[in-house]
């Protein structure tokens, strides 16, 4: 085949197929890493890129991800649908990670690669133990472990391809509290009319709120855990270099399974204390497609032109399932959707790293620097606590000393995310009292709402958020 027509199937392949998250801020669009870049973490990115490489290597890395959070909540009046003032909520979340892979060279002229590696990607975290925005999140945590075994296959000396498989289980933690009068809506017994210490319940009452706390995992030997990567490389002319990688989900795009247990603590107005059960999870996570472009510059340098879409609307909550024999009676309802309510995005991005390609006595130091942008992964109206996530824009710089056999690197990126203010939000909770006053019509756009989980508190408010990516990594090479 000629490279056009090679370019021409990288190209359409991934139209055809499905893709695991690319979300882990400290690779992929980070400098030093790539759809065309040699670095271990091509593992799961691009397995074909790393048969660019030529040294054997150890590779060790220490990730951190730390989200800074400022939310100023607005209240609602159901009677006149008035916004006003609320508590403003401070948080700032920061989550460990970490990568572990061996890369080696087989085959006459290493035209084998092949690769082992473990990653623990930062864990997307929930803002925690604030009161104004306890229906939506009171903390916990969703993290991916991956072990991964794959390899890079050089079919001529200008392409590659590559083919790695992935046990990724899943490990959630989600704290949340439940308004009972509101979900009980017009029940007189039980609903925002009847009593709560004295007076009607309303909506938002601390006598009527109920608090969650639900930690579950997927089954670690299931194999609705394995995910599929595959990729190709291309030099398209002397120097340019057009890279793909694409990625079936955990459970090859099928809904994830996540077994657990759950505590409940009961409501004030019920008497308070505690009942314990089991809970099921099930998550459809998203799919994504990465390319990149790398071009030769003057002056040993090269340009990076990368980008990542990313099927996210699969992701639209988490479907919290609840048993357990002491449930029924203490009124837990059987299903709770958690909604996140993601769209599909697009993220784009261009820098310029000193190279190290070609050179037969690499440079002690090496600089890189990035910019970039994605797109919304939420609409305005579907913000809320546990999702805040707009049009954001990145910066990425990194550092690499060379002590041969020894390369250390240090990549930092901030993410910024501008300031979203929501004043008519799709958590709306008077959809709720609308459902019930249609006697419970879900052909109403009100019960729909309830069925998607969007009628617990109105998320009307004020959002921003920065989030900063810091990787450490230690490499050994012979």
């Amino acid at each position: 085949m000629s490279r056009a027509s090679w370019l021409a199937a990288l190209c359409v392949l991934p139209a055809h197929a499905l893709a695991s998250p690319r979300s882990d801020p400290t690779i992929g669009r980070a400098v030093f890493t790539g759809a065309t870049s040699a670095d271990p973490t091509s593992i799961e990115l691009n397995p074909s890129a790393l048969g660019l490489g030529i040294p054997n290597e150890l590779y060790a890395a220490a990730l951190a991800t730390m989200d800074n959070y400022s939310i100023d909540t607005k209240t609602l009046d159901v009677a006149t649908g008035a916004l006003g003032t609320g508590e403003h909520v401070q948080s700032t979340l920061v989550s460990p990670g970490w990568i572990a892979n061996l890369i080696w060279h087989a085959g006459e002229e290493g035209r084998i690669t092949l690769a082992l590696g473990y990653r623990s990607s930062p864990a997307e975290r929930f803002i925690a133990d604030r009161d104004a925005v306890r229906y939506f999140t009171l903390g916990g945590e969703h993290r991916v472990h991956s072990v991964t075994i794959g390899g890079s296959i050089k079919i001529e000396n200008w392409i590659y391809g590559g083919l790695s498989l992935s046990a990724q289980p899943s490990v959630l933690k989600l704290r949340y509290a439940r308004d009972t009068a509101l979900e009980a809506a017009r029940d007189p017994n039980r609903g925002i009319a009847s009593d709560c210490g004295g007076s009607p319940c309303g909506i938002g009452n601390p006598q009527a709120t109920e608090t969650y706390e639900v930690d579950v995992q997927s089954d670690l030997l299931s194999t609705a855990n394995f995910a599929l990567n595959v990729g190709g490389t291309v030099e398209l002319t002397r120097g340019v270099w057009f890279g793909t990688g694409f990625h079936l989900p955990p459970g090859l795009a099928r809904q994830n399974e996540l077994n657990g247990t759950m505590t409940v603590h009961r409501a004030p107005r019920d008497g308070g204390g505690t009942v314990d059960g089991g809970a099921t999870v099930y998550i459809s996570q998203p799919t994504s497609w990465d390319f990149e472009l790398r071009a030769g510059l003057p002056e040993q340098l090269d340009l990076h032109i990368g980008a990542r879409w990313e099927w996210s609307h699969r992701f639209q909550q988490y479907d919290v399932r609840s048993y357990g024999s002491f449930f029924p009676g203490a009124g837990i309802p059987e299903w709770m959707p958690r909604a996140r309510g993601l769209k599909n995005t697009f993220a784009a991005w261009a820098g310029v790293e000193q190279s190290e390609i070609g050179t037969l006595e690499p440079a002690p130091v090496r600089l890189g620097a990035r910019l970039g942008f994605e797109t919304a992964a939420v609409d305005d109206d579907r913000t809320s606590p546990l999702t805040v996530a707009p049009l954001s824009f990145t910066g990425d710089v990194g550092v690499q000393l060379r002590a041969s056999p020894f390369v250390l690197q240090v990549t930092y990126g901030l993410q910024f995310f501008p300031k979203v203010d929501v004043t008519d939000s799709a958590f709306d909770p008077r959809g709720r009292l609308l459902c019930a006053d249609s006697g419970y019509d879900y052909s109403t756009s009100a019960c729909q709402a309830v069925r998607n989980g969007y009628t617990l508190s109105s998320a009307a408010g004020e959002y921003q958020r920065f989030e900063h990516a810091a990787r450490f990594t230690v490499r050994y090479e012979w």
